[in-house]
């Protein structure tokens, strides 16, 4: 599976929408309001997949596959960390995540961006963190991954939350997303946690910040857009 930067992928689409060219080095200038509306208007949801590659070897193994564009489908992105930079296109190799464990210059940066969600403690990791909303303040909803045996058992699962994921936006009522995919998740039995309320162009500033301290990059699956 071929993976790039998603700041590569948000410079495409914004500049693909405004008939422009060039890339936007700047992730201030690029995660603005306006473009960040440019970019949700192509994508539905945008997810982040939060593991640590040693400690989750399940969840790095799913990812590895290759199945996970397919499994969300084509309304929902999927974002991660890759410890390496992705300006282009690189592909996901056996190697792939384990840099991280064997070197490691501070906290993993995937812990790291999910406690940035939460003002207080954050929950363990593995876990998938939904947004409300890609362009605007927003809250989330992370759901725990952790009792999830090997990967079949990632992947069966992965592929209901995404399927139960891209109902609730189909058929959510106006800013009520994260309020019916909760409802949807409870009554499967599924426990969730909701995150603070803050605009997504923060976290996306910030988690870059935090990934690229690590030579690392936030990716997502080539050729989503």
């Amino acid at each position: 599976m071929m993976v790039v930067s998603f700041q590569s992928v948000a410079e495409e689409a914004v500049s693909r929408a405004r008939y422009d060219c060039g890339n936007v080095r700047d992730l201030a200038a690029l995660f603005t309001p306006d473009k960040l509306a440019v970019l949700r208007e192509q994508v539905g949801v945008c997810c982040f997949l939060a593991f640590h590659a040693r400690g989750d070897r399940e969840i790095a193994g799913y990812v590895r596959s290759g199945t996970i564009a397919d499994d969300s489908g084509p309304d929902i992105l999927v974002l991660f960390a890759l410890d390496e930079p992705a300006p282009i296109a690189v592909p996901l190799g056996g190697g792939s995540f384990e840099r991280w464990g064997e070197a490691q210059r501070s906290v993993h940066p995937a812990y790291r961006l999910v406690r940035m969600l939460f003002d207080g403690a954050a929950p363990p990791l593995p876990g998938l963190v939904v947004f409300g909303d890609i362009a605007a303040d927003t809250d989330a909803v992370y759901l725990p991954l952790g009792h999830l045996a090997d990967e079949q058992e990632v992947r069966t699962h992965l592929r209901q939350v995404f399927a139960d994921i891209a109902h609730a936006h189909a058929a959510a009522r106006s800013g009520r997303f994260l309020d019916d995919l909760g409802v949807a998740w409870t009554r499967r039995g599924l426990a969730y946690e909701r995150t603070d309320r803050r605009p997504m162009r923060e976290w996306l500033i910030e988690g870059f910040r935090v990934v690229r301290e690590n030579y690392g990059d936030i990716v997502t699956t080539l050729g989503l857009l």
